[in-house]
């Protein structure tokens, strides 16, 4: 789906772990203060489920690839999955607040709140649960865009689910995190030769084009395709300073179509064709 900002309440403060039941038995969980919603993606076998909340019972089969969506009260709140063979399960544990705070920041309108929803199907919440979930139960602050993307997918996602809308992200004025921008640079310049299009870095990091053009350009005050020209360029010169490279090899191994277009864009950035500035790097009398 169309992403935006990384939120300022991310995903670094859930917590997660695997519930494996290897024989006929059932597995609580209680009432916890810091946890006001829960999720459950069943990842093998099937069960029982018993939701208890404002002292009713609620019961529910849930079979591989069901997910459900457990937000408590301030009553008594039981979990129960009761198995009868081999189960596994992933389960998402969210702090106190934190699904308000993730909407209110992403500008998520919630409709009528976030309802119970015990046994559904999702393709894009298997997803980005089964993304989490190859981290899953880690504690310490990852810098993994596809971690944060999926944590944020999973929010929005939940919310359109129970009737809300996504924001219209194209008012969104804000800029690339750090951590972001940091990892879009190693991407371009892992793949400069191949010139990437703003459809395969958008893609990369869970943005329309259009949108990703509007953050790289607000983050960086230059285009995608004017940036990687000048980290092109800017190795070039690292280059012609390190050794005679011949300049018909170098604009090829840096994905120029050809040299004449290398020149010119050199000329354009640097006020001198790369000739002239291996000229002028070279030691006197060479």
């Amino acid at each position: 789906m169309d992403g935006a900002i990384l939120s300022p309440y991310p995903h670094y403060s859930w917590l997660a772990h695997w519930i494996t039941i290897h024989s006929p038995r059932v597995f609580e969980l209680h009432e916890n203060r810091h946890v006001t919603h829960r999720l459950l993606l069943t990842t093998a076998g099937d069960a029982r489920i018993t939701w208890t909340g404002n002292g009713n019972d609620a019961v529910f089969q849930s079979a591989a690839g069901d997910i459900g969506f457990y937000p408590c009260d301030s009553t008594t709140h039981v979990f129960a999955i009761t198995a009868t063979g081999a189960f596994e399960a992933y389960a998402l544990l969210l702090p106190k607040n934190h699904l308000s705070d993730v909407l209110t920041s992403d500008e998520v309108r919630s409709g009528g709140g976030l309802h119970a929803r015990p046994v559904f199907q999702d393709a894009v919440m298997q997803a980005c649960l089964s993304r989490l979930a190859r981290v899953g139960g880690r504690r310490h602050v990852s810098e993994e865009i596809g971690d944060e993307l999926a944590a944020r997918q999973l929010v929005m996602r939940l919310c359109l689910i129970m009737g809300g809308r996504a924001p219209d992200w194209q008012k969104d004025t804000s800029v690339f995190t750090a951590i972001v921008m940091r990892q879009i640079v190693e991407r371009i310049d892992s793949h400069l030769a191949h010139h990437p299009t703003l459809e395969q870095m958008s893609h990369g990091f869970g943005l329309s084009p259009s949108h990703f053009a509007r953050k790289f350009q607000k983050s960086t005050g230059v285009s995608l395709n004017r940036f990687m020209n000048r980290r092109r360029v800017g190795l070039a010169l690292a280059l012609l300073r390190s050794g005679d490279i011949p300049l018909a090899q170098l604009s090829l191994d840096l994905g120029f179509c050809s040299q004449s277009h290398f020149t010119r864009l050199f000329r354009g950035l640097t006020g001198c064709t790369p000739h002239q500035f291996s000229r002028a790097g070279r030691p006197t009398g060479e």
